[in-house]
């Protein structure tokens, strides 16, 4: 009696690197749909004949895919893979931890930081509107809680919310990775996991030289004044170097 090869086994590695794979192909395909959030793009079976992988293989790259926030799986009627919208705040701090594991001094830290945040406040002075005074001033609002005593790693938000405000999402981003950068060099790793446990040992003198500066980069930028804003955000950020340098 003939007798049927039994079935090829796959390694560990293999199905690791089909789901890595199958990850990217599922990732392209999202981009080249330019990125619709909320729609199925097929049900596991569906997708399981579309890219020819084992199941194991299938549901790694679908963990990859949910741990990436690119998508997930959606079960029950109507269910399926669905398109996700990626979390700024996750990317930012895994490039951030990434930045701290390459040991980022000061020094290249705040020159990033100059050439990022003097081309992001540019921006958000020329293209200020109603709604991005409002964030301005509620960002500068938060930090008047700080007044007189102590503050947290949100003081550092200030500059995020500019960055946001120049309308360019890439210095949104990478602003962002810099500010918890440069928050944990003052207030201490915690910072970058969880900024109101991050408390300040600095005076209320110091804050309140924090508060003002945020204050007159806010008023040159809702002036629309882009040269005095600049002038005020690399004044500010020259002393927060010289701070964070020790000098």
């Amino acid at each position: 009696m003939s007798r049927k090869p039994a079935a090829p086994v796959q390694s560990g590695n293999h199905t690791k690197k089909l789901a890595e794979l199958t990850c990217e192909k599922i990732e392209m395909r999202i981009i080249e749909m330019d990125w619709p959030v909320g729609k199925v793009i097929g049900s596991e079976a569906e997708l399981l004949a579309e890219y020819g992988v084992s199941r194991a293989a299938f549901r790694e790259a679908i963990r990859l895919l949910e741990h990436h926030n690119v998508a997930y799986m959606r079960r029950g009627p109507g269910g399926g893979l669905v398109v996700a919208e990626p979390d700024p705040d996750a990317m930012a701090h895994a490039a951030a931890v990434y930045l701290r594991y390459r040991k980022v001094n000061p020094p290249d830290l705040f020159e990033a930081r100059t050439a990022l945040e003097l081309a992001a406040v540019r921006s958000a002075a020329e293209n200020i509107d109603e709604a991005g005074i409002v964030k301005l001033r509620g960002a500068l609002a938060h930090e008047s809680e700080f007044l007189g005593g102590e503050s947290d790693a949100t003081i550092h938000d200030f500059h995020v919310v500019v960055a946001e405000l120049s309308g360019n999402p890439a210095l949104h981003l990478f602003v962002n990775v810099l500010t918890q950068l440069s928050a944990a060099r003052f207030l201490g790793t915690t910072a970058m996991y969880d900024k109101q446990a991050a408390r300040s040992v600095s005076s209320a003198k110091e804050v309140e030289e924090v508060h003002h500066a945020h204050e007159v980069i806010a008023e040159a930028i809702v002036a629309g004044d882009t040269s005095l804003a600049q002038h005020r955000m690399l004044k500010h950020l020259n002393a927060l170097a010289a701070a964070a340098a020790g000098e």
